[in-house]
């Protein structure tokens, strides 16, 4: 069994509805875990409905810090969602690749309705962070978070050591720097697609085995005993959280 902790199904991502359909179809045939991410208030509606044809799709609630200024005036929407949600992501801080400046000032606040209930009930967080590094390893300390996720971080290498320190985890995805990689804890990592090929498009199954593969050479195991690891991790993770008592069930 594979465990995907970060995939788009939404249409900003994966545009062809036929390509969404035979990526469903694959994670049921073969039974792989997806932590399904979203970027904003509809691509999550979106994703509830994808996940009621596959009891391994897992809808996390997320609005990416490029869409902050548009949800200026619909953050209680944003905390009624985030406390119903299993799981938070994809969320964080980015300058780096804003398009639009306009967010810049308001995705601290957004980011922190959040935190704030993370630290309250404990969920798992899927981070983006670019280019904010240190400012949001700092802001995450200042809250309880005890499950958060650096997503593909690409920070300075030097703070990796502090985040390895604090326990905090890392995704790896298609095109992981191989210096970084090496750096992770093998209790600290965990694997994700993030976002399938539009061109030459592959199932999820398909992409995952060739990362497996890939980063098993790198780190001079074979890709069952990395996904191996991966399992152990995802189940350190949800091993408490009675909202994911079936994801449990199913990788048990």
């Amino acid at each position: 069994m594979f465990i995907d902790t970060h995939l788009h199904l939404e249409k900003r991502w994966l545009k062809d509805d036929a390509h969404r359909q035979l990526a469903i179809d694959d994670i049921n045939k073969n039974k792989i875990i997806t932590w399904a991410v979203t970027s904003d208030i509809p691509a999550y509606k979106k994703t509830l409905e994808y996940a009621k044809q596959s009891k391994y799709i897992f809808p996390c609630f997320g609005v990416l810090p490029w869409y902050a200024h548009e949800y200026v005036d619909r953050f209680d929407e944003i905390a009624k969602l985030c406390e119903e949600a299993i799981m938070l992501g994809e969320i964080g801080l980015d300058e780096k690749y804003a398009k639009e400046k306009a967010c810049i000032p308001h995705q601290k606040p957004m980011f922190k309705i959040f935190l704030k209930e993370a630290e309250k009930n404990n969920k798992i967080m899927n981070l983006h962070f670019r280019g904010k590094e240190r400012e949001s390893f700092e802001i995450i300390k200042s809250y309880k978070i005890k499950k958060p996720i650096f997503h593909g971080y690409s920070g300075d290498i030097d703070l990796m050591k502090e985040l390895n320190d604090e326990g905090y985890y890392y995704t790896i995805g298609q095109r992981y720097n191989q210096e970084r990689l090496l750096l992770i804890p093998d209790d600290l990592l965990l694997l994700e697609i993030d976002v399938l090929p539009t061109e030459n498009f592959k199932v999820p199954s398909e992409v995952f085995l060739d990362m497996l593969e890939r980063y098993a050479k790198i780190k001079k195991i074979t890709p069952e005993e990395l996904e191996a690891i991966n399992q152990k991790n995802v189940l350190r993770l949800i091993g408490d959280d009675p909202n994911l008592s079936e994801m449990k069930k199913l990788i048990q």
